[in-house]
C-alpha cells in the first residue's frame, strides 16, 4: 500500500490528466459565447420572425387585393369583348331578315358592323342544313378561312367553345329566324382576346403571361402560347369543380407549378361558362419580403459576428482565473498540498480556492492517517491472519484475550517423511523448501476463502468460515484447498527432486466443527488461532493420512455431496475416548 502511493507520488500528470482541463476551457468559452448568442439572437429573431410574419400578411393581401382588382378588369375587358360579339351576332340575324332593305345594302351594313369589331375575325353564313355559303372576313383572314374550313357547322343557338389547330376560338352562333333563314355564326380572334390580356398583364406586373382565360374544362382557351390546352395546378389547390362554372366566385390561394410557388386568383364568369385567371411567382409577388428576409439575416449574422467576439472576451477574462484555479488542483494532484490559492477576486472563485485549500488540507491528513493504519495493518500481518490484521488496523477489531464460538472447517497438510528430510540436508535447504511450499499453500488457503492460523514445523493450519456471498460452504472451500494443494506438489515434485533431492508428498486432515475462534495466550503474548475437538480431530487425520491422500469426517463428507468420498471405516484417534469413522477423498 505504502508502495503504491509512493509510486501514484511519483507519476508527473499525463496528457490524459491535462486534456480535461483543456476540455474545461473550451467548454466554458463555447458557453460564454452560446450564452451571448442567445441573449442576443434569440429575441431579436423571434422579433423579426413576427415582423416578417406581419409584413407578410400585410403583402398577402396587397398582393390578393391586386390580384383581384386586376382580374376584376379583365373579367370586365372579357364580358365586354364577349357581350359586343352577342350583339354583333344578334344584329347581323336581323340586318339579314330585313325586307325592307335590299340584299346588297344589307350586306354593306353587315360589312360595316364587322369592321368596327377588331376582335371578329369572321362572321359566317350556313343554310338551314348547315352547309357553309360564305364569311366576311374582318381582321384575322387565317381564323376566318379556318372557321370556314374546319370548323363544323353550327349545332345551336348560343356561346362555345370549338377547339382547332389554331388554338380555342370563341363561336356565337344564332339561327336566322325568317328572311333567306340559316344560320350566323361570329368568331371571336383568339389572337386578339389573348393580346389584351398580355397587354393588361403587362401594364399591371410587367410580365405578358400572367392572364388567362378557361373554359369549364379547366383547359386554357386564351392567354399566353405555353398555356395553350393547360391544365393549370391552381384549380387542383382550390378544388374548383366544372359546377362552380356556374356562380359568379372569386378565390385566391397559394400553390405550386412545376416546382414554383405561385399566387393566383380565379374569378368565374357564369354567363359563358368561363373563368379568368390571374397567378404570379410567389418570390415576385412577395419581392419586398424576400428582401426585407435577407436584409434581416445579413444583420442578425452581423450580431451573430458581434456576439462571439463579445462572448470570446469576456470568456477570456472569466477563465483566467479558472487557468489559476486548474493549476492549484494539478499541484494538489501531484500530491503538493501545501500549494495555496493566489486568486483575490473577492468572488465564489476565490471562495472556491479556499475550499480546494481546506480539502487539501483534509487530504494530506487523510494520507497520514491511511500511512499509519497501512502500517499497523502491515505490522500486524506478521503475527496475525490478514483478515483480523485489517479489522484492528482500522479500528473495527480488538487485540484483548477471548474469542467467538463458531462453526469451523479445519485443515492440517503435513509434508510426509519431511523428518527424513531435514535429517539428511542442511538447515538452509529444509528453510529454503518449507518458504517456498508454505507460500504457494498460503496462497491456495486465501484463495479459497480461508486464513492462515500457524505454521507448525512442516505442518500448515488453515481455518474457513463461512462467508456471507460465498458460492460453496466453508466445508467444500476447504477441500477445494486440500484438492489444490495437492495439484501443486505434485506439479513441483521434479523439480524439488531436482533441486532438494527430496520426493515431496503431503497428507492432509479436514474437519468440521463448532471452535472457539479469537486471542489465546496472555496480556505480554497472544496468538490468534482456533481451539476446540475440531482442531484436534483434523490434526489425527492428518497424522493418519497416507502421502497425496486427504481425510475427513463424517461431518465433512456430509456437507460436501457433490464430492465422492469412500469410508475406511471406524478409527481409534489418539486422545478420544470413541472412535470415528473416517473418509479418503477419491482423486
Amino acid at each position: 500500500m505504502i508502495g503504491l502511493v509512493t509510486f501514484l507520488r511519483r507519476q508527473p500528470p499525463s496528457d490524459a490528466t491535462r486534456e480535461p482541463s483543456r476540455l474545461m476551457r473550451l467548454s466554458l468559452s463555447t458557453k460564454w459565447t452560446l450564452s451571448m448568442l442567445v441573449v442576443g439572437l434569440v429575441p431579436m429573431f423571434v422579433l423579426g420572425f413576427a415582423v416578417l410574419r406581419i409584413q407578410r400578411d400585410g403583402l398577402e393581401r396587397v398582393e390578393q387585393n391586386l390580384e383581384i382588382a386586376v382580374v376584376d378588369e379583365a373579367t370586365s375587358d372579357v364580358n365586354d369583348l364577349l357581350r359586343s360579339a352577342a350583339k354583333l351576332t344578334k344584329t347581323t340575324s336581323e340586318i339579314l331578315t330585313d325586307d325592307a332593305t335590299d340584299i346588297e345594302a344589307r350586306m354593306r351594313t353587315i360589312h360595316a358592323e364587322v369592321a368596327r369589331a377588331p376582335q371578329v375575325s369572321s362572321v359566317a353564313f350556313f343554310d338551314d342544313e348547315r352547309h357553309f355559303v360564305d364569311a366576311i372576313v374582318s381582321h384575322d383572314p387565317i381564323a376566318a378561312v379556318t372557321a370556314a374550313t374546319e370548323i363544323p357547322p353550327p349545332e345551336r343557338d348560343g356561346f362555345r367553345v370549338i377547339q382547332s389547330d389554331a388554338g380555342a376560338l370563341l363561336r356565337f352562333e344564332q339561327q336566322i329566324r325568317g328572311g333567306p333563314g340559316g344560320f350566323v355564326v361570329v368568331t371571336l380572334s383568339p389572337n386578339y382576346l389573348a393580346s389584351r390580356l398580355a397587354t393588361l398583364s403587362l401594364n399591371r406586373f410587367g410580365t405578358a403571361d400572367n392572364l388567362y382565360v378557361v373554359n369549364d374544362s379547366q383547359k386554357v382557351i386564351a392567354g399566353d402560347a405555353s398555356l395553350r390546352d393547360r391544365h393549370p395546378p391552381i384549380f387542383d389547390a382550390v378544388g374548383y369543380p366544372p359546377t362552380a362554372f356556374l356562380k359568379p366566385l372569386v378565390a385566391t390561394t397559394e400553390f405550386v407549378d412545376g416546382g414554383v410557388a405561385k399566387v393566383g386568383t380565379i374569378r368565374a364568369l357564369p354567363e359563358w361558362r368561363l373563368a379568368v385567371v390571374v397567378e404570379r411567382p410567389t418570390a415576385e409577388a412577395f419581392g419586398a419580403l424576400t428582401k426585407a428576409r435577407h436584409t434581416f439575416l445579413l444583420t442578425l449574422g452581423a450580431f451573430a459576428v458581434l456576439s462571439v467576439i463579445a462572448g470570446l472576451f469576456l470568456a477570456r477574462r472569466a477563465i483566467g482565473p479558472v487557468k489559476r484555479l486548474n493549476r492549484l488542483v494539478e499541484r494538489y494532484a501531484q500530491r503538493d498540498f501545501a500549494a495555496r490559492s493566489e486568486l483575490r477576486t473577492s468572488d465564489e472563485l476565490e471562495a472556491l480556492g479556499g475550499s480546494l485549500e481546506r480539502m487539501a488540507d483534509e487530504l494530506a491528513a487523510s494520507e497520514l492517517e491511511l500511512r499509519r493504519k497501512t502500517k499497523i495493518e502491515s505490522d500486524l500481518a506478521r503475527f496475525l491472519p490478514s483478515e483480523v490484521a485489517q479489522s484492528v488496523a482500522s479500528g473495527q477489531g480488538s487485540l484483548e484475550l477471548g474469542g467467538e464460538r463458531k462453526k469451523i472447517s479445519v485443515v492440517f497438510a503435513d509434508v510426509v517423511a519431511f523428518t527424513t528430510f531435514a535429517e539428511r540436508t542442511s538447515p538452509e535447504h529444509a528453510v529454503a523448501f518449507l518458504n517456498e511450499l508454505f507460500t504457494i499453500l498460503s496462497e491456495i488457503v486465501f484463495r479459497h476463502g480461508g486464513m492462515v492460523d500457524k505454521f507448525i514445523g512442516d505442518c500448515i493450519m488453515a481455518v474457513f468460515v463461512d462467508q456471507e456471498g460465498a458460492p460453496e460452504n466453508q466445508a467444500v472451500r476447504a477441500l477445494l484447498a486440500a484438492d489444490d494443494m495437492h495439484r501443486f506438489v505434485e506439479s513441483n515434485l521434479p523439480r524439488w527432486q531436482k533441486e532438494y533431492d527430496f520426493e515431496a508428498r503431503l497428507g492432509i486432515g479436514v474437519a468440521t466443527g463448532d471452535a472457539l475462534v479469537g486471542n489465546l495466550g496472555s496480556e505480554a503474548r497472544m496468538e490468534y488461532t482456533a481451539i476446540g475437538d475440531v482442531v484436534n480431530v483434523a490434526a489425527r487425520l492428518e497424522a493418519l493420512a497416507s502421502p497425496q491422500r486427504t481425510l475427513a469426517t463424517a461431518e465433512v463428507a456430509a456437507a460436501c455431496p457433490d464430492i465422492e468420498f469412500t469410508s475406511l471405516g471406524k478409527h481409534a484417534l489418539r486422545g478420544r475416548v470413541e472412535p470415528i469413522e473416517v473418509f479418503e477423498v477419491m482423486p
